[in-house]
């Protein structure tokens, strides 16, 4: 519940903001307004203007980004106008999208030390409060490790810790799980609960919206197209915008919320409230005797799913041992095979050496103990240039492989560095794959200056150009909405199907659920299971070796069973599961409008 205050904390009123370098604002008559000691989940489809809106907090607009802003900006009853940044740095934190761009210093523990040495606090309270928040982090045995050595989920969870060892009175927190680990997030989302019961305010823009930290919010924002157009409690914005937010939107929400809606609204059930956590969807389905139905598919969706016949591996890997210059061992007798046509997903917790493994399959690493074949020859056997024309790689940060100034060269440029040189067939090329990947109105923007999610699709583009055998994609859906996820998994899908085989490295075990034939479990530099998605989700004891939970739907089915209820086909969507209910209510005769 909000604390009621005499003052918000925020208070923005008709704000109108548009970027330096751009002609119609991106943010349009806004208003808001966010009272202290609250969670504030603020979603919207991408593109909406979330990250710009949250660098108004600490006056990175107009102080530091320039533009044009209208309207008013107060924080802590202040214009922010009259305040110079560094004032408003102790009164709002703010971790950007991308945490990396914020780092100053060369070493972890430096880099947390960083902020408050500048506000001159005095060292022994700096070296406390470090020592404090690489615990809270999990990054005591990095502490003394270069930044850039960081694996993307450790990069996050320091972002995270920099905010912190300033002390604001309000953070915002852009995107901070992503590229983290499911146990991972849930534990940033119970630090969020903890810091706003320590009196803290937040400001959370997620993609991931999962059960626990909706429940926990006081309010829920909700952005369109540069405008607020939905913000109040949870419940009473998820029944009145919830069917918008899923369908016109396409902002990600829990599985849980997604079929409360659906019964409410494909099943006219009348419901007070939306379910939210497992529980609450249980005592739905319980009261309107729903709960013990032997559900099953008209027709099970298997084309997606099923394994082709397994042919000789395209990547081949036995007994591999990596183990770099400081002492970290990052794989340790790892043996897997990959093959023509799958959809492969890698998946454990941040550390486990699945981003090792990916610079060695395309040849950035060689292996130094064990055997590792790639298309039929040894890996050490390749040139990294002649293997680039076999295997893809998608960068975890985009950013580290942009190499032009356009969004257009970019993509141009892998054509080029392989011999097309033609100028139409290039422009052709290039324009048809921005079309796909809905970057074409972004062709003369820096590959830089793009968010986050637009980054992706832009790597994307610049190997998926090249025809690769093999497209590998680290986080393939990081910044993604729901629409640019199902957009993006439907072109992996249809390459799939032309025979390059896609592996992707995340941590979104819906993604896993949905889409991969097959998937790797590792952990501490090993594999844990090779196999089915369905047969990883049953085992809770190799789920908390990974450091991984089960989707929401997943635990809900398994909580469906233990009720008296029976699944008697293959589930792996909430249109699955709605649709094998309405099946099975329709076959039993037991349908009621």
């Amino acid at each position: 519940m909000v604390i009621e205050s005499s003052e918000p904390f925020i208070k923005i009123k008709n704000v109108f903001y548009t970027h330096w370098n751009q002609e119609t604002p991106t943010l349009k008559d806004l208003s808001l307004e966010i009272q202290p000691n609250t969670i504030n989940v603020l979603v919207g489809p991408g593109g909406s203007g979330k990250s710009t809106l949250c660098s108004l907090f600490n006056g990175e607009i107009p102080h530091l980004l320039g533009g044009k802003l209208e309207g008013t900006v107060f924080v802590g009853g202040q214009n922010t106008n009259d305040l110079a940044v560094k004032n408003i740095s102790q009164l709002v934190g703010h971790m950007l999208q991308d945490p990396e761009s914020m780092f100053a210093t060369l070493y972890v523990e430096d880099e947390i030390a960083f902020g408050p040495e500048n506000l001159l606090i005095d060292a022994q309270e700096i070296k406390t409060s470090v020592n404090s928040l690489l615990e809270l982090i999990q990054l005591q045995p990095q502490r003394n490790n270069l930044v850039w050595n960081l694996s993307g989920g450790q990069i996050q969870k320091l972002g995270l810790a920099v905010i912190l060892a300033m002390h604001p009175k309000m953070v915002v927190l852009d995107e901070p799980t992503a590229n983290l680990d499911p146990s991972a997030t849930r534990s940033v989302h119970e630090l969020i609960l903890e810091l706003r019961n320590q009196g803290m305010t937040i400001l959370l823009v997620t993609r991931e919206l999962d059960d626990f930290i909706l429940s926990a919010a006081d309010q829920l924002l909700v952005l369109d197209e540069g405008k607020i157009i939905a913000n109040g409690n949870v419940q009473q914005v998820l029944k009145e915008f919830g069917s918008e937010m899923l369908t016109r939107l396409g902002i990600w929400l829990p599985e849980t919320v997604e079929i409360g809606i659906a019964l409410r609204d494909r099943f006219k059930v009348n419901l007070d409230r939306i379910p939210i956590t497992v529980q609450e969807t249980l005592h739905v389905l319980n009261q309107e005797n729903l709960l013990r139905i032997n559900l099953k598919l008209e027709q099970e969706r298997s084309a997606n799913r099923t394994l082709l016949p397994l042919s000789n591996p395209l990547i081949s890997a036995r007994n591999l041992e990596f183990t770099y210059n400081n002492g970290f061992k990052a794989l340790n007798d790892v043996s897997f095979d990959i093959f023509p046509g799958e959809m492969l997903a890698i998946v454990g917790r941040n550390g486990a050496g699945k981003s090792t493994l990916a610079k060695l399959m395309v040849g950035l690493l060689k292996p130094q103990i064990g055997n590792l074949s790639l298309f039929d020859k040894p890996a050490a056997k390749w040139k990294v240039e002649s293997l680039s024309e076999k295997i893809a790689l998608v960068f975890q940060n985009p950013e580290h492989q942009f190499l032009t100034d356009t969004a257009f060269d970019e993509i141009a440029y892998s054509l080029l560095s392989r011999g097309v040189d033609d100028p139409n067939e290039v422009r052709k090329q290039v324009e048809d794959w921005m079309t796909r990947l809905d970057l074409l109105d972004f062709q003369k923007i820096h590959p830089f200056a793009l968010s986050a999610g637009k980054k992706r699709r832009l790597g994307v583009a610049t190997m998926l150009v090249c025809n690769p055998v093999v497209l590998l994609v680290d986080e393939p859906t990081y910044g993604q909405d729901k629409e640019m996820t199902q957009n993006l998994m439907a072109l992996m899908e249809s390459i799939r199907k032309l025979g390059v085989t896609v592996v992707m490295i995340t941590h979104d075990m819906r993604l896993v659920q949905e889409y991969a034939s097959r998937v790797l479990v590792m952990a501490d530099g090993k594999i844990l299971y090779e196999g089915e998605p369905s047969n990883l989700f049953c085992s809770e004891e190799l789920l908390e070796s990974a450091n991984l939970r089960p989707t929401l739907l997943q635990e809900l089915l398994k909580q469906y069973e233990d009720e008296g209820g029976c699944v008697c086909c293959s589930i792996s969507t909430t249109d699955d599961f709605l649709n094998a209910l309405e099946y099975s209510l329709a076959s039993e005769d037991q349908y009621v409008n």
